[in-house]
């Protein structure tokens, strides 16, 4: 019998850490990658809590996708599981994995100062340079949960 899941990275804004992770996990990204690869994924700081985003599929075509739940993960977690129950969807389990602890705590400052023309180069050179720091870090909670996370996740 094969399993069916669909993996949710989360965080508080569901646009930065959760996207790099959830990459990762589809294969798209593999090792540290350039400034311009980061950018231009379509859903990185992407504000739009509440809304799930489909990024793919991993190699056991499990879905993966990614969500900004503010303050209220838990909240969101059971309404999401209560929809599955109650629509009878056909995958398994649902498995919500936190990447909030490789957010960057200055990342509410960052959206308004990318408005700004001047200062958005800046403030990507900053974001890119807070995420090569972090990104072996993601990468390996992505492995760790491939490698025996989807039995111990609920």
């Amino acid at each position: 019998m094969v399993i069916k899941l669909k993996i949710v990275y989360y965080s508080y804004y569901g646009c930065f850490s959760s996207v790099i992770a959830a990459y990762i996990h589809t294969g798209y990204l593999k090792d540290k990658v350039s400034k311009d690869t980061i950018f231009s994924l379509p859903e990185m700081l992407d504000l739009d809590y509440g809304e799930l985003k489909y990024i793919g599929f991993d190699e056991n075509l499990h879905e993966v996708y990614v969500i900004g739940m503010k303050s209220f993960s838990d909240n969101i977690k059971k309404t999401l599981e209560g929809l599955r129950k109650i629509y009878n969807l056909e995958y398994d389990r649902l498995i919500f994995i936190d990447t909030s602890m490789y957010e960057p705590k200055y990342l509410k400052f960052i959206f308004p100062i990318r408005k700004i023309v001047l200062l958005k180069k800046i403030s990507d050179e900053i974001l890119y340079n807070w995420l090569i720091k972090r990104f072996d870090g993601i990468k390996n909670l992505v492995e760790e949960f491939k490698r025996h996370g989807a039995e111990e996740k609920t």
